[in-house]
């Protein structure tokens, strides 16, 4: 007797619970889909670069890739935007942003850190804040960075090498945009 109320109560939680989850489908339409709300996504074309640990403040302007002459738009006294790599995001996409070992320019990034941190402004007033995650040095003919597909990133280039042969890649992890 015990053993026929316990499965009699057990059923009938069961069938309250059933009713519980199936009543509210019945409230709306069979092709009812609720509505996720999606954090809309920030981005923005950079137009300046700092980099506080450093002391460094520069305008961005854009880099363009020549594929007659293989060779990078490049300024003496300006970081540039590498146009072919996606704007400042909280999406997706590797943003790249070159510059000549100068003095004014890039040429203090090496004593770059990891942790510290480098604040990208937009046309459209966002900021987009990264941490220092690594460094590594590459041949100029590594293009592997243009086929990142992950979280966002930014990537910093500059010149290295006796001869300013190689090029150094400097990796920042996004941890912020507004």
């Amino acid at each position: 007797m015990i053993a026929g109320g316990t499965v009699l109560i057990v059923m009938i939680v069961r069938s309250g619970a059933a009713s519980q989850t199936a009543a509210p489908s019945a409230l709306y339409p069979s092709n009812y889909k609720p509505v996720v709300v999606q954090p809309s996504a920030v981005y923005g074309k950079p137009v300046r670069l700092d980099l506080p640990s450093l002391g460094l403040s520069l305008q961005v302007i854009d880099g363009y890739f020549n594929s007659q002459t293989r060779t990078w738009t490049l300024t003496t006294d300006k970081a540039q935007y590498a146009t072919i790599t996606p704007e400042p995001n909280n999406a997706a996409g590797n943003t790249f942003i070159y510059g000549h070992y100068r003095r004014n320019v890039f040429a203090n990034l090496h004593k770059i850190t990891v942790g510290d941190v480098a604040v990208i402004r937009t046309s459209n007033d966002h900021l987009f804040t990264y941490r220092f995650r690594s460094s590594r040095i590459t041949n100029p003919n590594d293009v592997a960075l243009f086929s990142y597909q992950g979280p966002p990133i930014l990537t910093l280039q500059t010149c290295t090498g006796l001869f300013y042969q190689n090029r150094q890649l400097f990796t920042f992890d996004l941890i912020g945009a507004r």
